[in-house]
């Protein structure tokens, strides 16, 4: 049986909720059959639309609306915060109503979606046989956040087994050296919670808001340091945490780091280059505000920033493929027209692109 990758990270498929391998059947996850880009499309707050797009950039074929494709032309209910894959699992983290999907590698649902516990969910992480979810918690006041908390779920009882009070309202998530790292988008600090059964939260201070992490071969963090409406900073740009020591070595200042609550920064197949996306919001004629910005790489030895592409408009999300590190842009100008993925090569030649859903917001490869 062949196994899923997901960026570069190898997962070998063991639930028992798919089908087993036999003489006639030896392969129920072809790669022909997974493999490609899935886009992730947010459609607008409260009202629907959330949509996942699949693209295979060997053949190009496109599938808008692959979510109702593979469940029987169901709609997905919630607006898509966040998606990810932990064992062999594709999960989706979803608002309006909140919950948590449970979908296969053919991004069938398996399961209800889980409601108990999760008062407006952000993001995810797996660690053993839990996920820890990120809460803003009930009726957020987006300021000091005092009720927000990371639900601890479990996998195999399905259901959160308890709740950890973090107020500040936590975002991105990563796990380190048997602690969980927690950006904190409304606090200037970065929440570390030991994953044993005190749970303790101890905090670095960083210069600015965090919201999302990409881990190094060491296990040491990149941060996203963004200044926000509520909690303005003049220092930002990526910070560098040493996760044995839990300080914040090094910042890289950056203009305009995207604050969006999207996939704003990512990292190449073997990690030697970073992505991160940088906007502001411009008024143009009649009144509207258009999100103008620019995608950068980082290269973590020298420590410098470059410009990677100008001149987008509503840039959203930016990964890379790990197949051939193709570099895929995710723009929505409009939350009511549909979005489009740019495709580049790692030297920043533009490709291709193709349309999307409204707003998309995550990407990931499957093989």
């Amino acid at each position: 049986m062949k196994k899923l990758v997901k960026h570069f990270i190898f997962l070998g498929l063991i639930a028992p909720i798919f089908m087993a391998c036999d003489q006639n059947d030896p392969d129920p996850f072809p790669s022909e059959q997974i493999k490609g880009c899935y886009v992730f499309n947010y459609g607008l707050y409260d009202s629907g639309g959330s949509s996942i797009t699949k693209y295979n950039s060997e053949t190009e074929e496109l599938t808008n609306y692959y979510y109702r494709a593979q469940n029987n032309q169901l709609e997905l209910l919630s607006n898509i915060q966040h998606a990810g894959i932990y064992n062999d699992s594709i999960y989706l983290i979803g608002n309006a109503p909140d919950q948590l999907i449970t979908l296969d590698p053919l991004f069938r649902q398996t399961r209800d979606g889980i409601s108990e516990k999760l008062a407006n969910p952000r993001y995810f992480v797996g660690h053993e046989n839990y996920l820890y979810i990120s809460c803003y918690g009930e009726n957020p006041d987006w300021a000091d956040m005092p009720s927000s908390y990371i639900a601890k779920f479990s996998i195999e009882n399905q259901n959160v087994e308890k709740i950890i009070s973090l107020p500040g309202g936590p975002e991105g998530m990563a796990v380190a050296h048997g602690k969980l790292f927690v950006a904190m988008n409304f606090i200037d600090s970065i929440a570390v919670i030991s994953l044993d059964n005190d749970h303790a939260v101890s905090y670095i201070a960083t210069p600015s808001v965090t919201s999302y992490f990409v881990k190094d071969a060491q296990e040491n963090l990149w941060v996203t340091l963004v200044s926000t409406h509520s909690d303005p900073s003049m220092e930002t740009g990526l910070g560098y945490i040493n996760t044995t020591q839990h300080t914040l070595e090094t910042v890289f200042p950056l203009n305009g780091v995207s604050s969006g609550w999207s996939s704003v920064l990512s990292a190449n197949s073997d990690g030697s280059r970073l992505y991160l996306l940088a906007s502001d919001w411009v008024e143009e004629p009649a009144g509207t505000w258009v999100q103008k910005g620019a995608a950068y790489t980082f290269d973590p030895v020298s420590g410098t920033f470059a410009l990677f592409a100008g001149n987008l408009t509503g840039a959203n999300g930016i990964v890379s493929n790990p197949a051939n590190n193709d570099v895929y842009i995710l723009t929505g100008a409009s939350v009511t027209e549909a979005g489009s993925v740019r495709i580049y090569t790692e030297e920043g030649q533009f490709i291709h692109e193709f349309i999307c859903g409204v707003s998309p917001y995550w990407a990931f490869f499957l093989e």
